[in-house]
Formats: C-alpha cells, structure tokens, sequence
C-alpha cells in the first residue's frame, strides 16, 4: 500500500510513501477514503483477493505518519444474520461514519439471506468500536457482484447517499428494482441507482434510477462495454467512486462515464 499526499487539490502530489508494503491479503485498496469526525484517516481494502471473503479497514490517527488494522487474525469471519466479526461483509465495501460515531459499511457478495422468498440481499455491517468489531445483518437492497463496486458516503447537506445497481446483468434471478416516476406511478427500472437516507441508514424513502430519460448508446469501458440508456434503463455495471463539491454537486465516475447532478435533483420523484 502506497500513500501520496496533495497540499493544492491534486495539482501535484507527493513522492510516494509506502504504508503497507508487504504483498499480502488485506492491502487490496478501494475507492472511498474518509476523515472520521476525530480526524482520522480511513481506507478500505478487500481482504482476500477472490469474489468474497469481507473488507478490512487500516487506520491512522496521525494523518498519515503510522497505520494500523484494527483486525489482524487470519480468521474470515462467518457472514450471517446477527453474527459478529473483524471483517466487513462483502468485498469493494463502502463505508461512513454516523453521528453517533458508529461505522456503516455495505458491500459486494458475502450476501444475507433473509427468507425462500426474498432470498438473498446485500450485506450490512455496523461497528461499535471503529472497527475492531462488527455485526452483520441483511440490508434492503439487491446484491451486485462481477464488474460492480458501490458508493456510501455522508453529503454534504446531511443525508447519507448509496450508489449502486438494481441486480447484476448474468448473476442475478430477479432482475431490476421498482421506482416511483413523476406521475406517482411505479415503474421498474434496471442499472444503477441512488438511494438517500435521512435517519443514518435506517430507511432509505429516496430511490431515483440514474438516468436523465433521453435515449442513447454509451459505452461503459471495463466490464461494463455498449450499452442502452433510457427513461427505465441506466448503467448496468461499473466500478464507481464518488465526491461532492463545495458547491454541493455530486461527481460520479463509473469505469468509463461520468455523471454530475445534485440532491435537488435526486429529491425529485
């Protein structure tokens, strides 16, 4: 693992340093990291280098000078309902901090079955202690899997904001999600989505379907290639990473487009 630093917003960039410089599990880095609310410095990493096995997180407390994992047995923990452990659930996990200074994380596979007829959905994790510790429970939203990453993060005017996609195109066996449009009538809608939350992550009334309506060939890059845009159809994989601006817009990038628009917009039905 290897750390750079910018003093003028990514004009230039420092030599870099390594942290973790040993090639071994858990050093795999993701997109999305954090500055706890105590200052500190968050970054996620897959903790094994297959399609499953969790997330850990590494740690510094002194921006940037010494890192440490707050887990460091060998033992993946079991993912299931109510279950604890030092991993997150899911690989290319995304996590935020709460105000109540509690971690949230969703993430890729390491799925939680709920039930023969809702089956399987992605995986939440909540930590307690800053991650040394976290429990597992089954979200509400649909799983993702090959050539998908999620985005979690805090915006800036409060809610908590999830980026994901509505199943995986040749994995997944219920196919798209339901959406409310401008005339209140449920639709079901494919790809990728953003959710919001305004209680910290207990419920998330805010669905919108990422796409502006107008028809379109893109091209996705990666694993994702041509695809079809549409008023029910938005981008059906993407490894995606995500920021907001001072000036409150939100900047998306999947493995080849990229989107901005803002809660304004995502608030609209």
């Amino acid at each position: 693992m290897i750390m750079r630093t910018s003093a003028n917003n990514g004009t230039t960039w420092s030599n870099p340093v390594l942290i973790a410089p040993e090639h071994a599990k858990r050093h795999q880095v993701i997109a999305g990291s954090f500055v706890s609310k105590e200052g500190w410095l968050v970054q996620l990493c897959d903790a094994d280098p297959s399609s499953r096995g969790g997330t850990a997180m590494h740690v510094s407390k002194d921006k940037g000078a010494h890192w440490s994992t707050p887990y460091t047995l060998p033992a993946t923990p079991e993912y299931k309902n109510g279950a604890t452990g030092g991993l997150i659930a899911g690989i290319h996990a995304s996590a935020v901090q709460l105000k109540d200074g509690r971690l949230l994380a969703l993430g890729r596979n390491d799925n939680i079955k709920i039930d023969s007829v809702i089956g399987e959905r992605m995986p939440v994790s909540i930590s307690n202690d800053f991650g040394a510790t976290w429990q597992y429970a089954p979200s509400q939203f649909p799983p993702i899997s090959s050539g998908q990453r999620l985005v979690l993060r805090r915006l800036n005017e409060g809610p908590l904001l999830l980026i994901s996609f509505t199943h995986c195109p040749g994995k997944s066996t219920v196919e798209g999600m339901d959406f409310t449009g401008a005339n209140g009538e449920v639709f079901k809608g494919y790809g990728m989505y953003a959710a919001l939350s305004y209680d910290e992550g207990k419920t998330w009334p805010v669905k919108k379907l990422l796409t502006d309506g107008s028809i379109r060939q893109l091209n996705g890059g990666a694993w994702t290639g041509l695809f079809k845009m549409d008023a029910t159809h938005a981008e059906p994989k993407g490894y995606l990473a995500a920021t907001q601006s001072p000036d409150n817009v939100i900047h998306l990038v999947s493995s080849n487009l990229y989107y901005r628009f803002n809660l304004a917009w995502l608030q609209l039905p």
